[in-house]
């Protein structure tokens, strides 16, 4: 039985600690005495309070909610058959979570190997479960508080290796905001570092972009947008096209997918440079109110040379993304990347074949 390799994929809320120090296979330290501005420092995930209790001052009583909770996904960084998890409440003392429920998930496949586990404060647990095959680990929190550490033991089916991240070989042009950052610490972001590293823009912002180009055609079998440790700056969504072999890229770009305006009345405009038009308040009539709300959408009724592979993914804060399913199927020179409406990104891959 081996310490099987694992990182933080997603979760629910870790706002007084820094969450993916729960995934690292070291005995967590007691930070005693250290403090940050959110109070005593600990080690680990720790979750803020009151997630099932809501407030209502007019009736002046409260609603409690017994199945709401909290939650982390590790991910394994080779698939494996799981035979024991460890879950370490170390140093805290009035503030672990009580109870846990424990899903092995393999593809679509889930099972439940802990339901409904009660923890004990500031105490190492250590659970042996039947062979269960897995590639990520999903942790319930009933209902909040903290974890030092989660670990799983058990044998690789395969040996770890490594794909190449395409991305690391193509050249990167048509950037249209690396204020913070350029896309290329985005691609070679690996998750070394324990603060915000990567592809980060201004705030002014409206929609980013950046093209990768290649030496040969590649046809794509995944690509991740990993927004480590980007808690409060990570952008709200991505979008991402290809143009194969035949078209160039000087003229296509001219003719990329566009962002566009529904107005109040209904009317849409689709205007030549969108942060313009946006940064300059142009959807104001002069003379009268803001409006309420405007619609904004991805206009790509003139973009037929690229061909739509994600073309639009929500992006959570501090969330490895993993895409692996594509609207369309082919061989692409030129990958066209977009977020929006601004941010940072820690990493950017793309995984798959080479045409020779």
């Amino acid at each position: 039985m081996n310490a099987l390799d694992c990182f933080l994929i997603e979760y629910s809320d870790s706002s007084f600690t820094n969450p993916h120090e729960v995934a690292q296979g070291i005995t967590p330290p007691d930070r005693q005495g250290q403090f940050t501005h959110m109070g005593a420092q600990y080690w680990g995930f720790e979750t803020d309070r009151h997630i099932g209790t809501e407030t209502y001052p007019t009736q002046q009583h409260f609603r409690f909610r017994p199945n709401k909770g909290h939650f982390l996904c590790l991910g394994l960084k080779t698939r494996s058959v799981v035979t024991q998890i460890d879950i370490d409440t170390r140093w805290f003392t009035g503030n672990h979570v009580p109870e846990v429920t424990v899903i092995l998930e393999d593809a679509d496949d889930q099972v439940i190997v802990l339901s409904h586990q009660i923890l004990r404060p500031n105490e190492p647990h250590h659970f042996v479960i039947p062979p269960t095959q897995a590639e990520r680990c999903r942790v319930l929190c009933h209902q909040e508080g903290g974890i030092a550490r989660v670990a799983l033991f058990g044998e690789a089916l395969t040996d770890p290796v490594s794909p190449i991240n395409l991305l690391e070989q193509a050249s990167i042009g048509h950037v249209s905001n690396d204020h913070y950052g350029h896309p290329k610490d985005a691609v070679f972001g690996n998750r070394l570092e324990d603060h915000m590293k990567g592809w980060e823009s201004a705030r002014s912002g409206f929609g980013e972009q950046a093209v990768f180009s290649f030496d040969q055609p590649i046809a794509l079998k995944a690509f991740v947008v990993d927004t480590y440790l980007h808690r409060l700056n990570a952008p709200l969504s991505c979008h991402l096209f290809g143009l194969g072999p035949a078209h160039d890229l000087t003229d296509s770009m001219r003719s990329i997918p566009r962002w566009s305006v529904q107005l109040e009345n209904g009317a849409r405009v689709v205007p030549d440079d969108f942060q313009a038009y946006m940064q300059g308040r142009h959807y104001a009539e002069e003379g009268k109110p803001w409006p309420d709300a405007l619609i904004i959408q991805l206009d790509q009724s003139q973009s037929t040379h690229w061909q739509p592979l994600l073309p639009f993914q929500a992006l959570k804060p501090d969330t490895y993304h993993h895409f692996d399913t594509f609207e369309t199927a082919g061989w692409f020179q030129h990958l066209l990347f977009l977020h929006y409406p601004n941010g940072g990104i820690h990493g950017l891959k793309a995984f798959g074949d080479y045409q020779s």
